[in-house]
């Protein structure tokens, strides 16, 4: 079959579709969660002007295959003030309070507090968000859309706070489940609306570790998180899609969770934070279609484009034969990427990414 698809020209659906079966394509896959807009204005050599427009335009110069969007609409968040640093204070309908400076979110207020906060959480009303952009993007584009989900752990802590989350899971675990689940139940009513929308592959977007390792406890992870995660992998799988988990930091002692999990693909493997992709591929390539990989904290925003193309060649030399390689950076591409240094990314991705490879 391989050879078949070797042949001929694979439009960008199969070409992600191939390497989700583990299977060779054409050539190797590659895409971006996320482009910052500043980084789109400076590849196209101005103003974006109208951004749906940009964006399909700074995919197709970079050759990429697939698109990464989510839900629109719901309640507002209100922007309630500046820091004297200039950066946007922001409230939502819950009463979160944060600091965006473009680069992190930093926290200032978590809304819940108290056990009692926790027993009476309700998630808003999944009716009062849409998936226009996932449609919008399915039906005016020839690229893979990917649509993304919350999963359960770090759609939740902020909400809590991260020490009165583990606090929680020990003092008063029967009203943490309460939110787990409420959030849970919204999730699997986004997934249904994705796939309303056609959308081609669900993304589930769920930190689940630090640099050094997980955030919490493994046997914490497995009855708190994994189980829903695996339930959003499930339910992805009964509409027909294939489902791809994202977390970033040293996820090495749980990649064998992820794929019991049930998960097709996952996504960000930092190689800043230890983790070791080709030993990666080679124990659990047969389960798990691997993504990512290409530095964001030193290669790409401070690195030479010589350097990032002799890694990209790596990549594919050592992870893409065999196929379930999709060729992403461990996050988004960043606004403090050079732009010189993101077209060497991806034109060092179509000139060494030709299947079958053969690069010594």
């Amino acid at each position: 079959m391989s050879q078949i698809l070797q042949a001929i020209a694979l439009d960008k659906i199969c070409r992600v579709l191939c390497a989700l079966r583990h299977e060779e394509a054409d050539k190797v896959p590659k895409g971006e969660l996320q482009i910052h807009d500043e980084l789109v204005e400076a590849l196209l050599g101005g103003h974006m002007g109208d951004s749906f427009e940009a964006h399909v335009k700074v995919r197709d110069l970079l050759c990429i295959d697939l698109v990464n969007t989510g839900l629109s609409g719901g309640p507002k968040v209100e922007r309630i003030g500046s820091t004297s640093e200039g950066y946007a204070v922001y409230r939502d309908w819950l009463g979160n309070e944060w600091v965006e400076s473009g680069q992190t979110r930093n926290y200032l207020k978590n809304a819940l507090h108290e056990e009692e906060d926790l027993e009476s959480f309700q998630m808003p009303d999944v009716s009062l968000y849409n998936a226009d952009s996932v449609s919008r993007w399915a039906r005016e584009t020839d690229l893979c859309v990917f649509a993304q989900v919350g999963g359960v752990f770090d759609s939740i802590y902020p909400m809590i706070g991260f020490n009165n989350y583990v606090r929680a899971l020990y003092a008063y675990p029967k009203a943490l489940t309460h939110v787990i689940e409420e959030v849970h139940r919204f999730n699997l009513e986004v997934i249904r609306m994705y796939a309303e929308a056609g959308a081609h592959v669900i993304l589930v977007g769920d930190d689940l570790a630090y640099d050094s390792g997980p955030f919490i406890p493994p046997h914490l992870l497995r009855k708190y998180v994994f189980p829903y995660l695996s339930e959003e992998a499930k339910k992805a799988h009964d509409l027909g899609l294939p489902a791809i988990l994202h977390t970033d930091g040293n996820i090495t002692s749980l990649v064998g969770e992820i794929a019991d999990a049930g998960f097709d693909g996952l996504h960000s493997l930092q190689p800043s934070c230890g983790v070791d992709i080709v030993r990666i591929k080679k124990d659990w390539g047969e389960r798990l279609c691997l993504m990512g990989n290409v530095d964001l904290d030193t290669l790409l925003t401070l690195g030479r484009p010589e350097q990032v193309e002799r890694e990209v060649r790596r990549l594919i030399r050592d992870v893409a034969p065999g196929g379930g390689y999709i060729l992403s950076t461990t996050n988004v591409l960043t606004r403090y990427t050079p732009p010189e240094n993101a077209l060497a990314m991806y034109r060092a991705a179509e000139k060494y990414g030709q299947y079958p490879i053969r690069l010594p």
